[in-house]
């Protein structure tokens, strides 16, 4: 979503954009499919069909980003932009003679952090962070990165003054890390009916605990919904949990949430503390259900209007788009062109 607003709002300012993805992306872009997995594992001689490159990763992704890399090196692009969670962008992109962003949206992830360590000691791009919290997480591999926050369609979640429903409202992938089950103890504490929404990523998680809380009135599960289906429930809710037992390197739902003006009640950690302020959301130590349930309560009595002020000045795809196009001109070699013609 992060990379479709930011290549949308690049077109509309007149730029050109080729994107590097699926075959099956937007066509308003330029699309340069990512690699064929059947033609890339055919193209493979015997010789290096022996070597086990499951070290290094899926061949198939291995071969397609080092193809999409040099045909980027040949293009002429005056910036390329990385969003991938593959260490060969980084790698690779560390020798073009253009400048190149790595945008960094996720945690430590092996393969990603493989690319920022092989490239430390000599790096020749430009890392960005879409928090301080992550920027803190990976100082150790990427010691110098400039923070952009993310941002939201903020018009596509409309402001609700006064909700009509009384329950707090849930939502993300169902899984430990997401921490369904605390969200349900928290309502249950506090007297609140709940709704959740959501795929179920982890099974076995949803069915050891979460399903056993489904026979109680107060918790009531409606699958997995669309934007359009989610933002009803979300609008009209008294507040949003936001459970995360890990360090969310953003929060994408947390920012959907105050644009609604749904005030939230979250687990400190991550950059939690960065986008919600007091008078929006309230954070309580991670894993504390009574402190949860507390806040809960409390949670209706914060201003809507302070939330939905807060996603706009904050939590807005414009300012991201903003910051991206501020870096993207003074990276540009050449002092004379201050107009961006072609962005990878």
């Amino acid at each position: 979503m992060i990379t479709f607003l930011l290549c949308e709002s690049l077109l509309n300012l007149g730029l050109i954009v080729h994107l590097y993805a699926h075959k099956n992306s937007d066509t308003r872009f330029i699309v340069h499919p990512l690699g064929d997995e059947t033609a890339i594992t055919s193209s493979l001689d015997a010789q290096a069909s022996s070597v086990d490159l499951s070290l290094l990763g899926n061949p198939s992704e291995v071969f397609a980003y080092t193809k999409a890399m040099m045909e980027i090196a040949q293009a002429g692009y005056d910036i390329v932009h990385n969003h991938s969670l593959h260490y060969i962008p980084i790698i690779l992109g560390n020798k073009l003679k253009i400048p190149m962003i790595t945008s960094i949206h996720t945690p430590q992830f092996e393969f990603l952090k493989l690319g920022a360590r092989l490239v430390k000691a000599n790096c020749n791009q430009t890392f960005t962070m879409v928090s301080k919290s992550l920027a803190h997480t990976w100082e150790n591999c990427i010691p110098k990165a400039t923070v952009v926050y993310n941002g939201i369609n903020i018009a596509t979640w409309d402001y609700v003054a006064a909700p009509t429903g009384n329950y707090v409202f849930w939502y993300g992938r169902i899984c430990p890390e997401k921490g369904t089950d605390a969200a349900i103890k928290g309502a249950l504490a506090s007297g609140v009916p709940i709704v959740l929404a959501g795929p179920i990523s982890n099974k076995t998680y949803f069915e050891t605990s979460v399903v056993p809380y489904l026979n109680n009135d107060n918790v009531r599960y409606v699958g997995h919904k669309s934007q359009k289906e989610l933002a009803p429930l979300l609008q009209n809710a008294k507040a949003f949990p936001f459970t995360s037992t890990w360090d969310e390197p953003y929060g994408l739902t947390l920012a959907e949430s105050l644009a609604c003006g749904t005030p939230v009640v979250a687990f400190e950690g991550g950059a939690t503390g960065e986008i919600l302020t007091p008078k929006c959301g309230i954070i309580v130590p991670k894993g504390a259900i009574f402190e949860l349930a507390t806040a809960i309560t409390k949670a209706s009595n914060l201003d809507r209007s302070e939330c939905r002020e807060r996603a706009v000045s904050f939590c807005s795809h414009k300012g991201m788009v903003e910051e991206y196009m501020q870096l993207y001109t003074s990276l540009i070699q050449d002092p004379a062109s201050q107009m961006l013609r072609k962005i990878s």
